[in-house]
């Protein structure tokens, strides 16, 4: 074997990575950080939000230890040190009032104790890197006062968007609206741990990128998974569509004056001289003979039992509900609890994945409309049977003496006496008599007809009495339900047809995320830029191309944290 003189050149290569000293968490202080929060942003009839002074949130950017900037200027500190700097711009939603056609004023009512205002907004920033941004039902310290478990005693009223400016003009219908219990949002950085599991790869030598320069790091150790360096949350009360309907009060308005025009027969059918006196003197003189004359009468005529009205008060003015669908009687509207119909029926619209779209279905919206109908049936069958038994448990209660004369001279009293229900009645079991008392003369051959005038009273008279009752009472109770019906059946072509634009008309997104990646410029790298929205509403017109709304609302934000590296050298 023949030797060779050949030879070549061994190039080996490493790999340099640019790296940092190690990141001290919490002890560096040459951060530059931001947070902003803004309860209300997006655009409202054309204008953009951002524009508008009355509903500026506030941005805090604090560069090391030099100090901090805060837009606007005039918003007020909650706390200012060294390396920190936290400044909160609350929203006075009683000054607001409707802003474009959302109306805040609710947020200002019935507000928890201790709370900063449901409309709060504070950004907090450190030259550690840290942040914390909150926006809505929130405290000074970015903590959420808004959750599925909130009581509602410790919730605000809602805010209202108008949805109705959307809308065609619908029959039966007067406005339409979107109404938005309290929300809030919170958003938490550690810029100094992101950028170092960013750069090193979170203790498991994972290779992470910042801008175009990889940079790695052996694990020697496998530590437990660490927290996560941003924790965004939101939480929404409620959610509900309302719409305001006179027909709802027409409902009402029917059953009341149903309600004044029996009690006013029942004030007619009792007295001497009422409606039941005079059916029962006008068969007493159709049943005389042989030249019997009715005299004079005298006694009363009662009609005694519960007070109609306010019997039937609760009926009238207590919600009509299915605990999803809501028919409010007192103030004509009806309500639908979006947050529960198209989110979880425990949580609403809380704890759902970030961008989550709420598709308003025009199957499960048409069913709504079937269901307000069982609900206005039920109502309606509740009145009648309720207005109806209250009618047939009044008491008739007669103490008449009728004289009867021959030609002028008194001869016989007649002494009816009757205490009867109308249920009695009805089933015949009157408790009707008829007494004779002697007045003139013997009445000799005149006995055998006051006799049998005496036995057909009382066999005719519970008849007279009652056909006189059903006239006036009982008869004009039965027609009540449908004359509902005829308010009903429009009421639900309207509602119907509401709920029909919804689909192409509404668009929801829960917990709205968004973020802006992070970059290497030189030797500074920085971290993303994290957001949360509580809810985004894009309302679009039924009747011209465009959307009239899209806005945010309880919107927070954090980063990006910006550090300058100081080099180091680790080869691998």
């Amino acid at each position: 074997m023949s030797s060779s003189t050949a030879s070549w050149t061994d190039r080996e290569w490493t790999r340099g990575g640019v790296g940092t000293s190690a990141f001290r968490c919490g002890t560096d202080d040459d951060y530059t950080s931001r947070s902003a929060s803004r309860f209300l942003s997006g655009t409202l009839a054309g204008t953009d939000l951002d524009s508008v002074a009355t509903v500026e949130g506030v941005d805090v950017t604090k560069t090391g230890t030099t100090g901090a900037t805060v837009d606007p200027v005039t918003a007020p500190e909650i706390t200012s040190d060294r390396t920190t700097a936290a400044f909160g711009n609350p929203l006075d939603v009683g000054l607001l009032g409707d802003v474009l056609g959302l109306n805040l004023t609710g947020l200002g009512v019935g507000l928890p104790a201790g709370s900063a205002g449901a409309v709060n907004q504070i950004a907090k920033s450190s030259a550690t890197g840290e942040s914390t941004a909150a926006a809505g039902l929130v405290n000074n310290s970015g903590g959420l006062l808004v959750t599925d478990s909130t009581p509602t005693d410790q919730l605000p009223e809602p805010a209202s968007l108008d949805v109705g400016q959307a809308l065609p003009a619908i029959s039966g219908i007067t406005d339409v609206g979107l109404e938005v219990g309290a929300v809030g949002s919170t958003a938490q950085l550690d810029g100094c741990g992101l950028l170092e599991d960013q750069i090193w790869g979170a203790a498991t030598g994972a290779r992470n990128e910042i801008g175009s320069v990889a940079i790695a790091r052996t694990a020697t150790t496998v530590a437990a998974a660490p927290a996560p360096h941003v924790v965004r949350n939101y939480g929404i009360a409620s959610l509900d569509l309302r719409v305001d309907s006179p027909l709802v009060g027409s409902l009402v308005q029917s059953v009341n004056n149903t309600i004044g025009t029996l009690d006013q027969s029942v004030t007619a059918l009792a007295g001497t001289n009422g409606l039941l006196s005079q059916a029962i003197q006008q068969n007493i003189v159709g049943a005389l003979t042989n030249g019997l004359g009715l005299g004079t009468v005298s006694g009363t005529v009662a009609v005694d039992g519960a007070k109609l009205a306010p019997a039937l008060t609760p009926v009238l003015t207590q919600p009509l509900t299915d605990g999803t669908l809501t028919v409010d009687l007192a103030t004509g509207t009806v309500r639908v609890d979006l947050a529960h119909l198209l989110g979880d029926d425990a949580k609403g619209l809380n704890d759902l994945p970030p961008n989550t779209e709420i598709v308003l279905d025009a199957a499960l919206l048409n069913d709504l409309t079937a269901r307000l109908g069982t609900l206005l049936d039920t109502w309606t069958e509740r009145v009648v049977t309720l207005l109806t038994t209250l009618l047939q448990d009044l008491t008739i209660k007669i103490a008449l003496n009728v004289n009867l004369n021959l030609l002028g001279v008194p001869l016989v009293q007649l002494n009816i006496r009757m205490d009867s229900g109308v249920h009695a009645l009805m089933a015949g079991r009157s408790s009707l008599t008829v007494g004779t008392t002697l007045l003139g003369l013997n009445l000799g051959l005149l006995t055998g007809v006051v006799s049998a005038l005496v036995a057909g009273l009382v066999n005719g008279l519970p008849a007279v009495i009652l056909s006189t009752l059903t006239t006036n009472l009982l008869t004009p109770a039965s027609t009540l339900g449908s004359t509902l019906a005829g308010i009903v059946r429009p009421l639900l072509t309207a509602v119907g047809s509401v709920l029909s634009f919804l689909p192409g008309l509404l668009s929801l997104t829960v917990n709205v995320q968004e973020e802006r990646p992070g970059a290497r410029d030189g030797t500074a790298v920085r971290t993303g830029t994290y957001s949360v929205a509580a809810l985004r509403i894009q309302l679009l017109s039924a009747m011209v191309s465009g959307s009239l709304a899209r806005i945010d609302l309880a919107s927070s934000a954090v980063g990006p944290a910006q550090v300058n590296l100081r080099p180091a050298l680790d080869i691998v």
